[in-house]
């Protein structure tokens, strides 16, 4: 298992993406953003098929695009938010909480109502956003959640730019809640009024699955996993329906359990074009369902689990801590992957006493197989035959800037 890279390497590594990430104002590129194209943007509203093209000519280029099709560095919520909860995770980095401050406003200024429009009059950062939440001068909409910061066109829906979804909701709450922010209390009702009153439900006597987003009637099993966290996570935040969103938090974890193949894995949702089973996705599972777990203080899962982190590790890792891609392949190498990884097997510890170890041979290998020392970042996917060196925000930085930290925080005895 890795090996190779010394602890100190691991923390000089991400003291770079910190300072390359506050360095551009945490702005960056990222896979998916080629639909912001300023070029292209007249064309765009014609054609679903067009927009597919150009987000995957986009995404897969070896030679980055973005300046020809002048698609410009963005803010993304979710980038921000995982950031902010690195920065409140791991205190090795130094006094961070003026930036720390500035990452919670600026979540709090790009948040959206469920219809899309912006939470506040404008959707912008807003320095003191949180202190103003808190103390009752800004007023919150009864229901919120975030999104990305550029349309996204998929195979079944087109999201529009900031469009709510309960995945980036359940990062920017985490970041809210982790570094203390004084506006977490109101954010966190209004986050669980968006999953429990406008995320779409199929229910069956399995238990229920929530929608991605209130614009569709996805059944994808993390981010269903990721709506009964939300609503774990907040019911403490609005007692009067407490037992209402921890008992709906259940049945969506009952839901996707019963869909668990009998070797511990699962695919990824249940549309016939979604019957793969992939490193990230699982490991989204893995770690979404003990959160739950523990904030509904059940072991009624522990078993199912157990098997769960068994299949990840044998199947979708090799045995110096490099995650394949799929079950059936290793390519590509990709930073998400390397990321979720560790942070899986740092959550599920108590499964795994080696998995502390496990999650630190898998960053050693993201910095061996990613890391650009002269950029001072972790490259996108690297295939077999090629690589793509281009370092996004989200994609790359933030997921191993916030996979770094939490190791870092653990050997140091400091995790949150």
């Amino acid at each position: 298992m890795g090996g190779e890279i010394q602890p100190d390497r691991l923390a000089t590594v991400t003291r770079r993406v910190w300072d390359r990430l506050e360095g551009a104002g945490f702005r960056g590129s990222d896979p998916y953003d080629g639909l912001n194209s300023r070029l292209l943007a007249p064309l765009l509203v014609r054609s679903r098929l067009l927009r597919l093209a150009v987000i995957q000519a986009v995404k897969r280029s070896p030679v980055d695009l973005r300046p020809a099709l002048r698609i410009p560095p963005g803010l993304n919520p979710k980038g921000l938010a995982l950031v902010l909860q690195g920065a409140a995770a791991w205190p090795g980095l130094g006094d961070t909480a003026d930036a720390q401050a500035w990452l919670g406003d600026a979540l709090i200024g790009l948040a959206s109502r469920p219809d899309g429009s912006p939470a506040l009059p404008e959707r912008r950062p807003r320095p003191g956003a949180a202190a103003e939440v808190a103390c009752g001068r800004l007023a919150l909409p009864a229901a919120l959640g975030w999104g990305y910061d550029f349309p996204w066109q998929s195979k079944a829906f087109l999201q529009p730019a900031f469009f709510p979804t309960v995945v980036a909701t359940s990062f920017a709450l985490d970041g809210l809640e982790l570094s203390g922010s004084p506006a977490y209390p109101a954010v966190a009702a209004a986050a669980g009024a968006f999953v429990a009153d406008h995320l779409h439900r199929h229910e069956d006597d399995t238990g229920l699955c929530f929608s991605y987003s209130p614009g569709d009637r996805t059944r994808v099993f993390n981010a269903s996993l990721f709506g009964a966290r939300i609503l774990a996570q907040t019911a403490a935040h609005a007692p009067e329906r407490a037992d209402e969103w921890r008992e709906l938090a259940g049945r969506a974890v009952d839901w996707v359990m019963a869909r668990q193949a009998q070797d511990g894995s699962w695919i990824y949702g249940e549309a016939d074009h979604w019957q793969w089973i992939d490193n990230l996705h699982t490991g989204f599972n893995l770690e979404t369902i003990e959160r739950i777990a523990g904030l509904l203080r059940t072991d009624r899962w522990d078993d199912r689990l157990r098997e769960g982190l068994a299949y990840y590790r044998s199947r979708l890792f090799l045995e110096d801590g490099t995650p394949r891609y799929y079950a059936t392949s290793l390519y590509p190498l990709d930073p998400h992957s390397f990321a979720q990884g560790a942070l899986t097997f740092l959550r599920l510890k108590r499964f795994d006493p080696s998995g502390p170890a496990f999650a630190a041979a898998i960053l050693d290998r993201a910095v061996a197989e990613l890391w650009d020392e002269r950029r001072g970042g972790f490259r996108f996917q690297k295939h077999r035959y090629y690589a793509q060196p281009i370092i996004h925000m989200r994609w790359s930085q933030a997921w191993l800037f916030r996979a770094l930290c939490a190791h870092l925080a653990d050997s140091d005895g400091k995790a949150p």
